[in-house]
């Protein structure tokens, strides 16, 4: 009888021709799981590609981890840089590139491409440019292809599937942001001011990439109910997210919500599609949550305005129940009302201002806070103000960005630097955003 169960725990667990590690599946309570980051820049950043091997089946010096490698511009670039990451410095057992990109759109179909991608334990999408990502992985009208179905499959059966930069803007089945992740110095492509002033576009139907162009079909799937952006605070897209939900929420695949993740910082995102589906923010910065469920929005051309939004900013250790939004304070972290240390919030004249790192030492990076971060971090840490506001350094028209923490519910959370030139790790939630343009 003992061979016979063992014989259908085998079966179970096994799913078109790939084996899940039987003893992975006994201890691991997280369901379905994400790993998201917002563009990990920083190859000493332990926390998150460590967590990323440990999460695949079987762990550190077993994983075998398949890198779809669709959204990156280099292939061969790219996948030596993740070898090199995964197997010299994190101790995956292997790593295979899948070799599905723009440029070779049949082999998303190859038989022993497809065989390869059984074979591993972990999968991996590689940044770029989410609308590669489409491109490669899904015919027309987005059907999916033989590749895709695979790695949802090994998905649905419990195999890691983690991402970054657009390997993570991709993941969605609402509407999915088009990037502007590769070029970051050409301010028009992707940016909040464009995205407001100008508004945003199906990709298919506007060919100006100065404009914030979106996929109306969705991403790749894996997970319902959020915009997801990534490079966030970093590159000041505060604007740029509020304003593809405000325009899109009303789609068949719209969504009131959106998360941006900010660079060297992930999401490990457990149960994924139950009840249960929960968040937490790992590495060095933090995750942006924007709802414009109860939002008035009007918009013209060169004119827009919406009220109402409600913001969440969430650090290391934080958590949230992403179904019911329930928000799990890190036991670091201290609630800051009444503990304030200045007088007067911060105000700003580049509120979308961008701060893009990039690190040529073994050293991890420095922690830069952006315009929009400093403000509203400031306005929780304030004896005296309720709201402040930030304008664009863009004018003809300038955007002004009024927050308040007057609502209901609006509560700053802090671990205190602990000491010389140590930043102090801030989150909050339920941040009321207007934003109107100024003439």
């Amino acid at each position: 009888m003992e061979w016979f169960c063992h014989y259908l725990l085998v079966l179970l667990l096994t799913v078109n021709g790939f084996l899940i590690d039987e003893k992975f599946q006994l201890k691991n309570r997280l369901g379905r799981t994400l790993v998201l980051g917002g563009g990990i820049y920083d190859d000493n950043n332990t926390e998150i590609y460590g967590t990323i091997v440990r999460l695949a089946v079987r762990g550190v010096n077993h994983a075998k981890l398949g890198i779809v490698l669709a959204a990156s511009g280099d292939f061969n670039a790219t996948c030596t840089f993740y070898v090199n990451v995964f197997l010299d410095m994190y101790h995956a057992h292997s790593v295979y590139c899948i070799p599905i990109n723009v440029n070779t759109t049949s082999a998303n179909s190859d038989p022993h491409v497809i065989e390869r991608i059984k074979q591993q334990t972990g999968i991996f999408f590689a940044g770029g440019e989410p609308e590669s990502v489409i491109e490669s992985l899904f015919y027309k009208n987005h059907v999916p292809s033989p590749a895709l179905l695979v790695i949802k499959e090994m998905f649905d059966a419990g195999i890691l599937v983690s991402g970054s930069s657009a390997g993570a803007e991709c993941m969605p089945s609402a509407v999915m942001v088009w990037g502007g992740n590769i070029f970051p110095l050409c301010v028009a492509a992707g940016s909040s001011y464009n995205a407001l002033q100008f508004g945003t576009y199906e990709g298919s139907e506007v060919s100006d990439r100065d404009y914030q162009l979106y996929d109306k079909d969705g991403g790749v799937g894996l997970l319902d109910g959020f915009i997801i952006d990534a490079h966030f605070s970093d590159r000041g897209r505060e604007g740029r997210l509020i304003r593809l939900l405000s325009d899109t929420h009303h789609l068949h695949h719209g969504t009131d919500w959106g998360f941006g993740i900010d660079e060297d910082t992930a999401m490990v995102i457990t149960n994924v599609g139950t009840e249960y589906e929960k968040a937490e923010v790992i590495g060095y910065k933090g995750v942006f949550f924007a709802d414009v469920s109860q939002s008035n929005i009007t918009a013209k051309y060169n004119s827009y305005s919406i009220t109402n939004v409600m913001v969440d900013y969430l650090t290391r250790g934080d958590s949230i129940f992403l179904k019911n939004k329930t928000i799990l304070f890190s036991s670091t972290k201290s609630q800051m009302s009444g503990f304030e240390r200045n007088s007067r919030a911060r105000t700003s004249k580049d509120i979308f201002n961008s701060y893009i790192t990039i690190s040529h030492s073994n050293e991890p990076l420095p922690v830069h806070y952006p315009e929009f971060v400093k403000v509203a971090n400031s306005l929780f840490d304030s004896k005296l103000d309720n709201v402040s506001y930030g304008d664009t350094y863009e004018h003809n028209p300038t955007f002004r960005v009024y927050m308040s923490r007057s609502g209901t519910g609006a509560k700053g959370y802090t671990e205190r630097g602990k000491g010389f030139q140590t930043n102090d790790i801030t989150s909050y939630k339920n941040l009321q955003v207007n934003i109107t343009s100024l003439g």
